[in-house]
């Protein structure tokens, strides 16, 4: 028997958990929180599970144009799948809150004496497109225009997601434990 096609709000809850696991991985070693100052930096795992969470609100987002889901990780695939008034709308809050990354690119490629490149919307996805077999996979290398940039794509996915469900952004896996701690995924009531 087939499992079930997953609603979107399932899509969304697990999206947000790797959404808030990254920014603990991000910001708990630089903390003054006694436990987290015993944690190591953990940039691997921040950027692993940010663009998983970004191929999570892609595939919310796919789910809500009732469209099946692709099984990829490739964030682009996935991007082109999402409806063209939901890529107008991401598009446009990533252009609205890009500074950073093109500052950071700008920089990067500044540094290394090399003439940067356009960094638009189309360049971040690029580069940031296979971020999660990647960074799984972090001990084999990457290539020059492979990594991650795409943080400001995350909050414009999710924003997306919240104008039109904004009752979503308090969903919560229902916890399972002591039962089991590997359940199914679903809203809490």
């Amino acid at each position: 028997m087939p499992a079930p096609k997953a609603r979107a709000i399932d899509i969304f809850v697990v999206a947000e958990q790797f959404r808030f696991a990254s920014r603990l991985a991000a910001i708990a070693p630089a903390t003054d929180v006694p436990l987290f100052r015993l944690f190591p930096a953990m940039p691997t795992a921040a950027m692993a599970c940010s663009a998983f969470s970004l191929e999570l609100y892609f595939k919310c987002l796919i789910r809500i144009g009732s469209k099946k889901s692709l099984r990829t990780h490739d964030l682009a695939r996935l991007f082109s799948s999402i409806s063209r008034k939901n890529q107008s709308k991401i598009r446009r809050l990533w252009r609205e809150n890009s500074e950073q990354v093109r500052s950071d690119v700008e920089a990067f490629f500044r540094e290394a004496s090399l003439s940067p490149p356009k960094v638009d919307f189309e360049y971040v996805l690029s580069v940031s497109r296979e971020a999660l077999v990647k960074f799984r996979y972090i001990y084999d290398g990457l290539s020059f225009n492979e990594g991650w940039l795409g943080d400001s794509i995350v909050e414009a996915a999710r924003a997306v997601i919240l104008a039109k469900y904004p009752s979503w952004e308090n969903a919560r896996q229902a916890a399972l434990l002591p039962k089991t701690s590997f359940g199914p995924t679903f809203q809490a009531p």
